[in-house]
């Protein structure tokens, strides 16, 4: 399991407050749709951020650097998760190149949707943020792949924000037989001011960590729930397995609104719309 490409960024954390399409999700959705990034805002909700993405040689000097801008655009937020339509454009030795759009879908526990999952089992339990033990409930997740199988634990609770406190994931063969990585997400601090897109607005700062068998990456994230998809920064490095760091990235958010954007201009127009309330149906 090694490095996602820089646009993925944005699923490959875990979305802070982040049920799917199968009959088992259906009847135990344990995450209402409030409490979920992306679903608690109303469909047409969008956000626009840059990766910055550099490669280092041998010598810890950049050898590279390319840019990729990314669309997300809420279509909808159903019973069993969202419904999601990215907009891609990678800049590479000065040269844009726009990706196929993409419709993808997402469960309210942070996960792209797995038909096959199940919730396995769900207890009380506790994670200490900045020294207060908050309680919380323990989801036991399994998704099984063709080719892997993921067991995951979601900590959530309902009365904190970001309500998904922290999230340990282990991916490994259909088998069992061979690790393909691991990742732990948790919040390290919550209510902080932070200054997006020039208003001062409360976040969480998060940190992930995610072991692969070529090595690792670091991820320190910043979201707020007040804006659609929750990330508004974040920042993280990557090494190889001697501890070489051999890329690392930036995410800046440029743009979003809580309605449809008007009278865009090429795909990644910037004209900036009015910001309204979430409203939930």
């Amino acid at each position: 399991m090694g490095a996602l490409p820089p646009y993925a960024i944005i699923f490959s954390v875990w979305l802070a407050v982040s049920a799917w399409s199968g009959a088992t999700a259906a009847q135990e959705v344990a995450i209402p749709r409030e409490h979920h990034c992306w679903g608690s805002f109303q469909p047409g909700a969008w956000k626009l951020v840059r990766v910055v993405t550099q490669t280092l040689d041998d010598e810890g000097r950049v050898s590279s650097t390319s840019s990729t801008e990314t669309r997300t655009t809420l279509l909808r937020a159903d019973e069993s998760g969202v419904t999601l339509h990215v907009e891609v454009c990678m800049e590479v030795a000065g040269k844009q190149f726009e990706t196929q759009p993409q419709t993808v879908r997402q469960d309210y526990y942070g996960e792209l949707t797995c038909q096959n999952m199940k919730v396995q089992r769900e207890e009380d339990g506790q994670v200490m943020v900045e020294g207060t033990t908050i309680p919380c409930k323990v989801l036991q997740l399994e998704c099984k792949e063709p080719n892997s199988q993921t067991q995951t634990r979601v900590y959530y609770s309902d009365s904190v924000v970001p309500h998904v406190l922290k999230r340990e994931s282990v991916t490994t063969s259909a088998d069992n037989d061979k690790s393909l990585g691991e990742s732990s997400i948790e919040v390290v601090a919550r209510n902080m001011p932070y200054n997006v897109l020039s208003e001062i607005k409360s976040a969480a700062y998060l940190k992930q960590v995610h072991k692969h068998p070529k090595g690792r990456n670091v991820t320190w994230v910043v979201m707020s729930t007040d804006v659609p998809g929750g990330v508004v920064s974040q920042s993280s490095k990557e090494s190889d397995q001697v501890g070489r760091i051999i890329r690392r990235s930036t995410l800046e958010l440029l743009d979003y609104g809580l309605t449809p954007q008007p009278e865009r201009t090429g795909l990644f127009g910037r004209k900036r719309s009015t910001r309204y309330r979430k409203l939930v149906n």
